[in-house]
């Protein structure tokens, strides 16, 4: 179970900066806006399955979100909640758990990829994963874009109408930025052109390596604390907090045997799709809608699962 860490900053929307040596996480799901100097609720902000969110007297909201949090998703992540709220105020809470999952197991390794000062293991396919489980797993794949090892766009189909976008791009301004160009890219794949001039699909020629992630992250919304709830009864908001938790690759094969660390890099590979410096990844829902899940900027390491300083 992962705690919330500072190395992984929950923001409140797509236009949030990208900044170097930050890790950044974007979920919707929370039920209140601030608008015009008060809190206005946001339509269906907890019917999505992967979202849980309460209004109301913030003692009850809190019980009651933290119970539906255990029914759907098993134990909470540590401080993902508070301990208590504060008194007759009115409390917001949410906590959205986004964890695609594929009909088809991924392999996976351990000590797979170099990021930075760390090894970390990955998940992914790779040529001496037996051909069954290559077979079965590539078919999930979709390739949009390979320029180099630094810039490529590959689409992994999920269970739940869900789709994982996988990118590394030079660093954007912002989460938005970098989201447009992900989702460009899956559409303009699609294109009737494109199909005549399409990426060649996943071969023995290509190799996949993602680090698996888990992540947690918290946020207080400050800028509605002490507002009063629009048509509300005139009581004031005295807490408001959205956690988001983020599972990747958690449903890949047990580890094998670490291979060659040179392979980290993509080696040997006509087209390589690791995830070895920063990169993105976006949770879409169906075309065309293509609505955002969660996105996610791995900037650094240390938001890795299982990732150990290099030489240890």
């Amino acid at each position: 179970m992962p705690m919330v860490s500072p190395a992984t900053v929950l923001v409140p929307s797509l236009s949030s900066p990208i900044a170097e040596g930050q890790n950044l996480i974007f979920s919707p799901g929370f039920p209140l806006e601030e608008r015009g100097g008060k809190a206005v609720a946001v339509p269906h902000a907890d019917e999505a399955p992967w979202s849980v969110a309460r209004v109301g007297r913030a003692d009850e909201a809190l019980r009651d979100v933290a119970q539906e949090i255990a029914r759907r998703f098993g134990p909470i992540p540590d401080g993902a909640l508070p301990e208590s709220a504060p008194g007759d105020a009115l409390g917001a809470y949410a906590f959205s758990f986004v964890r695609p999952s594929f009909v088809s197991p991924f392999a996976s390794q351990l000590d797979a990829i170099r990021f930075g000062e760390h090894v970390v293991p990955a998940f992914g396919l790779w040529k001496d994963v037996d051909d069954a489980t290559r077979a079965r797993a590539a078919a999930q794949l979709r390739i949009h874009r390979y320029r180099d090892l630094d810039d490529f766009v590959i689409e992994l189909d999920a269970k739940d109408d869900q789709r994982v976008v996988v990118a590394r791009c030079p660093r954007p301004e912002t989460l938005g930025a970098a989201v447009a160009e992900v989702v460009a890219a899956t559409r303009s794949s699609q294109s009737w052109l494109r199909r005549w001039f399409a990426e060649k699909p996943f071969d023995w020629n290509c190799a996949l390596r993602i680090p698996p992630l888990d992540l947690c992250a918290v946020r207080v919304h400050d800028e509605l604390i002490g507002k009063m709830l629009a048509d509300g009864d005139g009581r004031r908001i005295g807490d408001a907090r959205h956690g988001v938790r983020f599972r990747l690759g958690w449903d890949a094969l047990p580890p094998s045997e670490p291979g060659p660390m040179t392979l980290g890099r993509g080696d040997m590979y006509e087209r390589p799709f690791v995830c070895n410096g920063p990169f993105l990844v976006v949770v879409l829902g169906e075309p065309p809608g293509d609505e955002v899940r969660l996105a996610a900027w791995i900037e650094g390491p240390q938001a890795l699962e299982g990732a150990t300083v290099e030489g240890t």
